[in-house]
């Protein structure tokens, strides 16, 4: 009722030399016992048995594209969403995306690609993930990083710019320290009248970014807002911050956050396996 594959299997002639338990044909799957009892549970009006890891959810998912049963491939994905079945934890996302790609799952492959980027790209974080990995899909994934780091040095150029129109021409005038100038030699913004708590923050993300984009994990708005937050309180004694704080300090916050996000979403997972 629900695998257009297996009905059209059950509908052809058995082969003579087929085995037969109890008068039927039997059919060997390569999917092992566990995995093949999940699938029946969530089949048929019974408890469904839940996967005690996310590799065997991906593998749930792929046997479900293998045999066309793509409404139970739906509702499989909507019990990960909902938190009933289990989800990529910190560096097991490289591991999630070597699987998900090898399996064709292009859902999870992109998902698990941005959740890699909470990570270094390092031997370290693949760890024995590693061995799943196929070549091509380590590729992608280096392409990837690179393309969302790309996005988000030229927003961070467009916020440590602070000639009008620009998002920060609002901090222009704190009579703190002239800030350095960022490291990469390839950029340099006219930023000498940021205030320097701010330019520190921008800049040493921009340098992360642009010459240390696989051995850093790349900022999040909630990794930003907290360095963000603990700089102006640092830096409570300015007035003139204090009252752009007051004034325009969240909004802007909120915009830097926005475009960042903005950003990265323009990036997708471009997998060879499309190609194949």
């Amino acid at each position: 009722m629900v695998s257009p594959f297996f009905k059209d299997l059950v509908s052809l002639p058995q082969p003579s030399d087929s085995e037969f338990v109890d008068g039927l044909p039997v059919v060997q799957l390569p999917e092992d016992a566990e995995l093949l009892r999940i699938l029946l549970s969530v089949l048929y009006p019974v408890c469904p048995v839940t996967p005690n890891s996310y590799d065997k959810v991906l593998y749930l998912l792929a046997a479900c594209q293998k045999y066309e049963m793509f409404q139970v491939q739906s509702s499989i994905r909507a019990e990960v969403n909902r938190g009933s079945f289990p989800s990529p934890v910190g560096t097991e996302a490289f591991r999630a995306y070597a699987i998900a790609s090898s399996k064709g799952l292009a859902p999870e492959t992109e998902d698990a690609a941005r959740g890699t980027l909470d990570h270094p790209m390092t031997f370290e974080s693949l760890g024995e993930g590693l061995r799943s990995f196929e070549g091509w899909a380590l590729r992608d994934l280096a392409h990837f990083r690179k393309r969302c780091a790309d996005n988000l040095v030229t927003c961070l150029e467009s916020f440590l710019q602070v000639r009008a129109p620009g998002p920060s021409n609002i901090w222009v005038g704190c009579p703190g320290d002239t800030p350095r100038r960022p490291s990469s030699r390839r950029y340099t913004p006219q930023a000498d009248t940021l205030p320097s708590w701010l330019h520190q923050i921008l800049s040493q993300h921009y340098d992360n970014l642009k010459l240390r984009v696989f051995t850093h994990p790349f900022p999040t708005p909630s990794k930003i807002r907290g360095e963000y937050l603990s700089a102006i309180q640092s830096h409570a004694g300015c007035n003139f911050c204090s009252q752009v704080y007051a004034k325009s300090g969240m909004t802007y916050f909120v915009k830097l956050g926005s475009e960042l996000t903005q950003a990265l979403n323009k990036v997708h997972i471009f997998l060879s396996l499309i190609l194949k």
